[in-house]
């Protein structure tokens, strides 16, 4: 049906623009791709905040000016995890907490 092809189109659109990150090295890169991105995250609100306000863009040179400046926000926790977050470090490079679970980040545009 029209429906279920829409749907699996999606799907795999999401699929091919998500990736799991454990590292603050890897975070700004995939971002700056366009990509979403499973992190490990503790829920702290300061580390969200900083999670925003570390990953946007400086407008430095050499940077894409049509690329997307906002930092990346927490969109959800998905249910199916990648694994056990608990396991892991925050992606925040400043938090020495351990993950409460993956949680999707990504940038608005």
């Amino acid at each position: 049906t029209i429906h279920d092809d829409m749907y699996n189109r999606a799907l795999v659109e999401r699929d091919n623009a998500m990736v799991v990150v454990n590292e603050w090295k890897d975070f700004c890169s995939n971002l700056d791709q366009k990509k979403i991105i499973l992190a490990p995250f503790c829920g702290a609100i300061p580390c969200e905040e900083a999670i925003k306000k570390d990953s946007a863009r400086t407008g430095a040179e050499g940077e894409d000016e049509k690329a997307p400046a906002m930092g990346a926000k927490s969109l959800c926790i998905p249910f199916e995890q990648p694994g056990d977050a608990t396991c892991e470090k925050c992606i925040n490079q400043n938090c020495s907490k351990k993950g409460t679970a993956y949680t999707l980040f990504g940038r608005s545009y």
